[in-house]
Order: C-alpha cells, then sequence, then structure tokens
C-alpha cells in the first residue's frame, strides 16, 4: 500500500544521505561512517517509537471521547427531566437515543414533537445496548415530578471496543446516573 510505498521510499533517500556523508571526495571511506545495518536498525527503532506513541495517542482520545460522550449523554438526559419537571412549554421532554447521536425534543413522542436539537457524537464513539421498558429508543421525562417510564440502561462505548464503556442507567424516578 501506500504506506510501504513511504517507507521503502524513506529508508532509500535516508540511505542515499548516509552514503553520501560516509565517503569523502576520493571515494574512500571515512572510518567513522555507518553500516546499513547500523542505519536501518536505528531507522527501525524511530519507527518502533512512532508506532507506540501513535497507538497511545489514538487510545487517550478514545477514552476522552468516551468520557465527554458519556456526560454529554447524561447532561441532556438530566436537562430533559428539569425542562419537563419546570413545566417548561407547558409540555413533556425527552431524549431520543441513536447509535451516532442523541436528540433533546419537546412533546409527548419524538415523531409529534415540535422542537429538537441533536447532539452528534464523535466518529470513534456510540451508542449501544439501549435496553429501555417498553422497548424503544426515546426516554421521555413526565410534567411536574420528571418520573419516566423508560427505565433501563444504555451503552456509550468505544467503536470496536468491548472494554471501553460508559454505563447509564434510568430509574422509574427520572434519576439518571452512571454505572
Amino acid at each position: 500500500g501506500r504506506s510501504t510505498y513511504d517507507l521503502k521510499e524513506f529508508l532509500t533517500l535516508m540511505y542515499k544521505l548516509l552514503a553520501l556523508f560516509a565517503f569523502n571526495s576520493r571515494g574512500s571511506r571515512y572510518a567513522r561512517g555507518f553500516t546499513l545495518i547500523e542505519v536501518a536498525l536505528s531507522v527501525g527503532v524511530i519507527v518502533l517509537i512512532t508506532i507506540g506513541g501513535l497507538a497511545s495517542y489514538i487510545n487517550s482520545r478514545n477514552i476522552r471521547d468516551l468520557a465527554t460522550s458519556g456526560q454529554n449523554v447524561l447532561s441532556i438526559l438530566r436537562l430533559a427531566q428539569s425542562k419537563a419537571i419546570a413545566g417548561e412549554d407547558n409540555s413533556r421532554w425527552g431524549v431520543r437515543l441513536e447509535p451516532y447521536q442523541f436528540t433533546l425534543f419537546r412533546g409527548a413522542t419524538f415523531a409529534g414533537s415540535t422542537l429538537t436539537q441533536i447532539f452528534p457524537l464523535p466518529g470513534t464513539v456510540e451508542i449501544a445496548n439501549i435496553n429501555l421498558v417498553g422497548g424503544g429508543q426515546d426516554v421521555l421525562f413526565k410534567r411536574i415530578d420528571g418520573k419516566t417510564d423508560q427505565t433501563g440502561s444504555l451503552d456509550v462505548r468505544v467503536k470496536g471496543s468491548g472494554d471501553k464503556i460508559f454505563s447509564v442507567t434510568i430509574d422509574n424516578s427520572g434519576k439518571v446516573y452512571q454505572t
């Protein structure tokens, strides 16, 4: 692929540069020049360190995205409950949970909502294992008391990772928390 070609091209260039400095103007080799094996080992070590650093960076970015997204889901669920308790717009409020986004909505159902605000998730994170009473993917909070009939749980997780999960639980009092 392209990265293999780039590596070969890089190694060839490194070899030419070292060969240029390893010989003097009469073509005789300096005693302190580098051999091809020394250069290859040095480049190999640099490549391994770079790969390790890149893997660490990607992992830390995924963990940051997961924590931020999990907290955002909790915050919007709590916001919907607060709006319902306050009787804002004399309406019920809810959150629709989808794999790649979640949506705050006003109204008795998502389909009939009169106001929505979409919150997309980063490309590295998804909402999965939505397990709400009665099925579905909407959590709807009742006016005044903020309770919900859609109790259950869901996972915000790093795509393709079974161990990087931010679990969320919703109880019938409307309390939303990380588990």
